[in-house]
């Protein structure tokens, strides 16, 4: 019996990947002026789950437009770097101050967000790009 779907190693390029790459390039940014401007009120969350689920909506992201293992090693190896160089900033910032616990729970954000790249979602996801693209080409 032979299936017509293609290698799992070929896999399909997103037909919307800069305005996927967009989206996450603004995640990125949004994260940033978060996390370098005065710290807000405190809203009851834990900094800590604050960073995990951040940066874990991140590496999420970005583990969904991933299109090979190595790409994703990249990704996560960047996110990781990313929130080490946040933590930097908000050292010298004056109001905020760089934890080793929050670079603990941002990497582990990172490794959690990876996940994503083994389930279904990203099947999902590339799914919605082909819907999305056709209509938009209408």
């Amino acid at each position: 019996m032979t299936s017509t779907s293609p290698p799992r190693s070929a896999r399909q390029e997103l037909s919307l990947i800069r305005l996927w790459y967009a989206c996450g390039a603004a995640l990125l940014f949004a994260v940033a002026l978060v996390s370098l401007m005065p710290a807000p009120p405190s809203i009851g969350v834990s900094d800590k789950l604050s960073h995990l689920l951040t940066y874990t909506l991140l590496s999420g992201w970005f583990c969904l437009l991933a299109r090979r293992r190595t790409a994703l090693a990249f990704s996560i190896a960047g996110l990781m770097a990313y929130g080490m160089m946040i933590e930097l900033l908000q050292g010298m910032t004056g109001y905020r101050y760089a934890e080793w616990g929050d670079v603990l729970a941002n990497g582990a954000g990172c490794l959690l967000g990876a996940l994503g790249y083994l389930g279904p979602l990203r099947r999902w996801f590339a799914h919605f790009d082909v819907k999305l693209a056709s209509l938009l080409r209408r």
